[in-house]
């Protein structure tokens, strides 16, 4: 299986460079557009190249956490290698694609000019948003081909997870959950799972929406120039697109908020483990698994 999945990330990776090539080499010919439209057509013609790719890896990713060990001496598998290398890489095409979207329309309403060429700041924006759609192919292909669902809520839990993402909150906080979904807070929702209930009732969900909500909507705008889009819709597009980066930068301020204050799980995410003793003690029904199945 490792062999395959090698194959096609290597088929891809060529077909991927192969088009990549093909279109520099058309850009670099006599184009009756400025650059900022030139560079729109690139990022719009490498589209289907990219999500490509992004399947690729993540079936490698998949082919490559199948034989993994999950335990080591003193320590137990929080995240798997290929989540880590695209956790890390999708941050990059945050740090790319966040800054330079925000000045794209901050810029204009405050009325001041960036000291480099706007043009600059749309293709690190265009950088930055073809290693987001890769990462987000990638995390979906991974997951799908994996089997992992520890961050989704099961059918008919999202009351038993509601409530404990409320116990999780500040007490006023909490209460304003519970009142919103109408639970019932007595006694104290215990986790089993490998995430929390913040992760899963709350976080996982939030990123879902935001991400996908940031994809359509760029998708929709990369392709104006491609096919015809209605002005409704591209103006609708638009401003869902500022809305979702919004979304987006908030729940990136929110997410640091929440791992530094849990300095192990920051740790995991770099090196892929934690403690038993943290495993047993913030997840111990992960843990109590992860020994059966190591065990197996």
């Amino acid at each position: 299986m490792r062999a395959v999945a090698l194959l096609i990330v290597l088929v891809g990776v060529a077909g991927g460079t192969a088009a990549g090539l093909a279109i520099l080499a058309q850009v670099g010919t006599t184009q009756p557009f400025g650059n900022e439209l030139s560079d729109n057509f690139v990022f719009a013609r490498t589209i289907p190249f990219i999500l490509a790719t992004g399947v690729a890896f993540g079936l490698l990713g998949a082919a490559l956490a199948r034989n993994a060990h999950h335990t080591k001496h003193g320590h137990v598998r929080r995240f798997s290698r290929a989540t880590v290398i695209g956790h890390w890489v999708i941050t990059v095409g945050f740090l790319l694609a966040l800054p330079t979207g925000v000045w794209q329309y901050l810029g204009g309403i405050i009325d001041v000019s960036a000291p480099v060429p706007l043009y600059l700041i749309y293709r690190v924006h265009y950088l930055g948003a073809a290693i987001i759609l890769l990462s987000v192919a990638y995390f979906l292909t991974y997951w799908w081909m994996s089997g992992h669902r520890e961050l989704l809520v099961p059918s008919g839990q999202w009351r038993h997870h509601l409530r404990g993402f409320a116990h999780e909150l500040p007490p006023s906080l909490g209460r304003m959950v519970a009142r919103i979904f109408r639970l019932h807070l007595g006694g104290r929702a215990a986790t089993d799972g490998q995430f929390t209930f913040y992760e899963t009732a709350f976080s996982f969900p939030t990123w879902t929406f935001g991400l996908g909500l940031i994809t359509v909507t760029g998708l929709v705008k990369a392709l104006r120039y491609v096919i015809e889009v209605p002005g409704p819709v591209l103006w609708g597009a638009s401003t869902l697109h500022v809305a979702a980066m919004v979304l987006l930068m908030l729940k990136v301020l929110d997410h640091m908020r929440y791992v530094f204050a849990r300095w192990p799980l920051m740790v995991a995410m770099t090196t892929t483990w934690v403690t038993d003793h943290y495993a047993r003690t913030h997840f111990p029904g992960w843990r109590h698994r992860s020994d059966k199945s190591e065990a197996a």
